[in-house]
């Protein structure tokens, strides 16, 4: 039998982990949690996840965008798939531009919170597969 993908969701919203956390477990993946970046950071480097749900904003207005770009500049972790996920766009009024703004920040791919869970699914299993 495989072994199931693995995933790590970095998010300082406690609500929102448990219920993503849920989602994918009932999906078949295997799921670890973090409520910050450098908890998060430490774990995915323990753990070697197939891949990454990283919110933006955490306990500080950038703090995704560091943990993006750390994972990026390691030779270990940047092959891992990095999809980030945030409420910006609502929060701040700032919308993510995949051509300009991937000189700075460079997920796989990028959703506007509330995520569609169907969506959600369907990006994880492309990057995935």
């Amino acid at each position: 039998m495989d072994q199931p993908r693995k995933i790590v969701i970095v998010d300082d919203n406690k609500d929102y982990l448990f219920a993503t956390e849920t989602l994918l477990t009932r999906n078949g993946y295997e799921v670890m949690t973090a409520e910050d970046g450098k908890i998060g950071i430490e774990l995915i480097k323990t753990e070697k996840p197939d891949l990454i749900l990283l919110d933006v904003m955490m306990e500080t207005l950038f703090s995704g965008f560091e943990v993006c770009r750390q994972l990026k500049q390691d030779p270990d972790l940047k092959s891992i798939p990095v999809i980030s996920i945030s409420g910006m766009g609502d929060e701040i009024n700032v919308q993510f531009n995949k051509d300009s703004d991937n000189e700075y920040f460079s997920p796989d791919e990028f959703l506007e919170k509330p995520v569609d869970r169907d969506l959600l699914l369907r990006k994880i299993s492309g990057l995935l597969s």
